[in-house]
């Protein structure tokens, strides 16, 4: 109980630090975010899958090829950053029907939804770009942060309605970043290039989706002085910097002392040398940064249909439970 409290505690603070400074200043705090915490986030979960065997067990495959498959994977996904082959869709598409075999185990009803994804591929660009550029960005840090939060309220039944406070948080603070009326000083020319460089396309595609296709208002080149563009970039700020701090917190579920000192030092030298390669070239550092995001994304993909069936399923047979337990009385 002591445990989960400090969790739900730890989880607050982060949530009340990510929106306010997601507010404050939301292009500097999500770059900052994605390049100092990103790959040291990344480097930490990969170990730690690698630990779970990448709660793959009992897939398709071995949990060793899964992650070997994702690594390769995540690597043609990086090169695509340059190559622009449109690999995204495959990619996280194959790879996410895969990861499903941990919940779905009929092989006909797997080769059904591989059937519809082709579908879909040739019948709507939208869903490529979901599936290509949104779920492994704004879908992993939003909704499957959000679901792990769940499923931990979920399981600390005892605690009443205070286990809903966080999740609650999690919806209600970027949709009021969203449509905050803030205003900002124009970013200087450096983070309008860095921004340009790395989700430069995802932003303006997002801020595009709310104006309904209106272009942007605004001065050329001042990113915030759009008040769409100025609030997506507020949520990105906010998901990005809440889903590094709620992992770094969860200093029980991920056991820190229990790392072997060579772990750390393997991540320490590569967390080390990703920072430096921003310091020299941003592109490079970005190339290198984004492999590792792609990397800890695909390995996530067992342990994210994991949460999903847990909170599905969690919240059928609660509400089931709930609506025996009004109609005993009635008995």
């Amino acid at each position: 109980m002591a445990m989960r409290w400090s969790a739900r505690r730890s989880d607050l603070v982060a949530l009340g630090v990510s929106g306010a400074l997601a507010a404050a200043a939301p292009l500097h705090v999500f770059l900052l975010a994605y390049i100092v915490l990103g790959p040291f986030h990344y480097l930490t979960e990969v170990a730690w899958l690698r630990r779970k065997d990448f709660y793959f067990s009992d897939g398709a495959l071995p949990g060793w090829a899964y992650g070997a498959l994702s690594a390769g994977l995540a690597l043609a996904g990086a090169a695509d950053f340059i190559l622009r082959r449109g690999v995204g869709y495959w990619m996280n598409g194959g790879l996410l029907l895969l990861s499903l075999s941990v919940w779905v185990r009929n092989r006909y009803v797997l080769l059904a939804i591989a059937a519809a994804g082709i579908v879909v591929k040739v019948l709507s660009p939208g869903a490529v770009l979901f599936v290509g550029v949104i779920l492994p960005t704004l879908v992993h840090v939003f909704f499957f942060t959000w679901i792990f939060m769940m499923s931990g309220a979920l399981r600390a039944g005892a605690d009443g309605g205070r286990r809903w406070v966080n999740p609650v948080l999690m919806l209600g603070i970027p949709l009021a970043l969203l449509v905050a009326p803030l205003h900002y000083h124009a970013p200087g020319a450096l983070w309008q290039r860095m921004e340009a460089v790395s989700f430069g396309g995802l932003h303006h595609t997002v801020a595009g989706f709310l104006h309904r296709a209106v272009p942007l208002a605004g001065p050329a080149g001042d990113l915030t002085a759009d008040p769409v563009f100025a609030g997506v970039l507020r949520v990105f700020a906010f998901a990005y910097l809440f889903h590094y701090l709620n992992w770094f917190g969860k200093t029980e579920l991920l056991g820190w002392h229990r790392i072997p000192a060579r772990t750390w030092s393997v991540i320490g030298v590569l967390y080390a040398v990703s920072v430096g390669l921003y310091l020299w070239n941003f592109t490079v550092g970005f190339l290198v940064a984004n492999f590792l995001s792609l990397l800890h994304v695909l390995m996530e993909f067992p342990l994210d249909w994991r949460a999903l069936r847990f909170v599905t399923l969690g919240w059928t047979e609660r509400r089931t439970t709930v609506s025996l337990e009004r109609a005993e009385p009635a008995r």
